[in-house]
């Protein structure tokens, strides 16, 4: 976001802080007015989240006043706001999901109102953010991210990206909460549940800070090479983040056992059982697919 747009989505955010407060209101009354997700408030007044222009308007409904008035205010003590932190910003260009390999989607889209093609949307942004990045770090003479971190932080890591580019994909349905938080995703709209985004190596199951009941989105990726392409096997393993399954699903306590160090693993009946949203059969790092894998190559 431009520099400018940042200092006046800050004092907007200082504005329904004030103002909520003078007419007395506690975030969770704010909330529902604006009908919004309670955590959302607390988000927004810490500077953790920018408003929307949908979410201002509802926000300024509930506090009796109109958009533009919100706005005009805003404008007038912009001198006085605080410029956040600038998003990383996104690489033109580059790699893109085949949008055939997007599934149906029907449950994702009854239980949260996200699409598949929110999902391929999502992917495309991580995969920018993940380019950029390797860029920059090749030019400074360094190796890529997947071979400067350890394999176990690399999952949370792509996780986060991909939870932070879901929310940039889903029009205002969601939003990021903050990376050391759980679950992943806060819902704008009211009666949408939250959502938890976890991520996994290859063939391993995505794993959780805890066997908590929930609405999860899944995904599971490779080490590919820059060209594109893939070959099994660890000792081949390239230095290039390729996302080959995404999966959504509620899971429950029994959906998990126990994996060690406070965390838990989707059991591997469970995670089969979940929807499958996309799939990529060239990245697919079974050496002898079964199930839904050997009906869709």
């Amino acid at each position: 976001m431009p520099e400018r747009g940042i200092e006046l989505s800050d004092v907007v955010a200082q504005l329904v802080a004030d103002t909520r407060r003078q007419e007395g209101l506690s975030m969770d009354e704010l909330a529902d007015r604006a009908g919004v997700h309670r955590t959302y408030i607390g988000l927004l007044e810490r500077r953790s989240r920018q408003p929307t222009l949908a979410v201002a308007a509802n926000l300024a409904e509930a506090l009796g006043l109109t958009l533009s008035e919100l706005v005009e205010r805003a404008e007038q003590d912009l001198s006085n706001g605080v410029v956040g932190d600038v998003d990383l910003p996104s690489a033109t260009g580059g790699r893109h999901t085949d949008r055939e390999r997007l599934g149906e989607g029907w449950h994702l889209h009854d239980v949260t109102e996200l699409t598949p093609g929110m999902i391929g949307q999502a992917i495309d942004l991580t995969y920018r953010r993940l380019d950029l990045i390797d860029e920059q770090l090749r030019e400074s003479g360094s190796t890529p991210i997947a071979r400067l971190v350890d394999l176990s932080h690399l999952s949370p890591l792509v996780a986060n990206l991909f939870s932070a580019s879901l929310a940039r994909a889903s029009s205002g349905i969601y939003v990021q909460q903050a990376s050391d938080h759980a679950p992943s995703l806060l819902p704008l709209r009211q009666g949408l549940p939250e959502l938890t985004v976890t991520a996994a190596l290859e063939t391993d199951r995505p794993a959780c800070g805890a066997s908590t009941d929930g609405v999860y989105l899944t995904f599971r990726f490779v080490l590919a090479h820059r060209d594109g392409t893939f070959t099994r096997g660890k000792d081949s393993r390239g230095d290039t983040v390729a996302i080959w399954e995404v999966r959504f699903g509620e899971l429950e306590h029994d959906d998990f056992h126990a994996a060690g160090a406070g965390q838990a693993r989707v059991r591997k009946d469970a995670l089969e059982d979940m929807e499958l949203v996309y799939y990529d059969p060239e990245l697919l790092p079974y050496a002898k697919p079964s199930g839904v894998y050997a009906r869709v190559r």
